[in-house]
């Protein structure tokens, strides 16, 4: 297998470095230039550059998004047993609290680029388990710094939901209650219950929870997706600012 790639990858080399011979040719014969010597090492030139630049992306892209994943792939590949209980976690690096429970494990923080969002993966890695009959459960935790409005959770829980019900896409959000809750003293927090469905599943809905907690400025945004609510809901409502 290893070998074929090999073949395939140089095969595509040598078909790059064909196009960007016969791109500086073309050009070389505008110019009235017969010689092979410049479009020979102008091509190899390019190819490599393109190939650094490629092999760069991808590094880049792993780093961004898959290396930040490492506590959950481990988690799936060294648990042999089904875990399950609570568990406390403190973020390490803005110092929240969450409840976990069973064999849940977040990731590490994901910065997107231009000074975007960061974000969490949560997952319940029981689901790896074969021989377990074992709900699906996952969080994707979305922290958003500096925000320019002075609403707070429950008011901005409130527009997100409406704007949830007039999104155009293949499913539908259906939106059940918007309510108060509470993450400490130093924030407002809500919380947003409801169910997602897919046209291309036609009967089958996904409950969802999502909690809005602000704290200052700053907006965190915690979903929930879960096949048994029973246990993101303990989990988003156990949420807690440091403060």
């Amino acid at each position: 297998m290893i070998i074929f790639l090999i073949i395939i990858g140089l095969f595509g080399i040598a078909v790059l470095y064909g196009i960007f011979f016969l791109i500086f040719k073309l050009i070389w014969m505008l110019f009235k230039k017969q010689r092979n010597f410049w479009p020979l090492i102008l091509a190899g030139a390019a190819t490599l550059l393109l190939i650094a630049g490629m092999v760069w992306a991808a590094a880049s892209t792993i780093n961004r998004y898959i290396v930040p994943l490492t506590p959950i792939i481990e988690a799936a590949q060294e648990r042999t047993e089904p875990v399950y209980g609570a568990q406390a976690y403190t973020d390490p690096r803005f110092g929240f609290g969450l409840t976990l429970y069973d064999g849940t494990v977040f990731s590490d923080w994901i910065n997107l680029p231009d000074n975007g969002p960061s974000l969490l993966v949560g997952m319940d890695t029981n689901i790896f388990r074969k021989e377990e009959d074992n709900d699906f459960t996952a969080y994707l935790l979305l922290r958003l710094a500096n925000m320019n409005n002075t609403a707070g959770a429950l008011e901005t829980a409130r527009q997100v939901a409406q704007q949830a019900q007039e999104m155009q896409f293949n499913g539908e959000i259906s939106i059940e209650n918007v309510a108060p809750s509470y993450a400490g003293p130093s924030g407002t927090a809500a919380i947003i219950t409801g169910t997602l469905s897919s046209d291309s599943h036609p009967g089958e809905e996904l409950p969802f929870m999502l909690l809005l907690a602000k704290e200052n400025s700053t907006l965190y945004v915690l979903l929930g997706l879960e096949e048994n609510p029973n246990q993101a809901e303990k989990t988003l409502r156990s949420f807690r600012f440091r403060g």
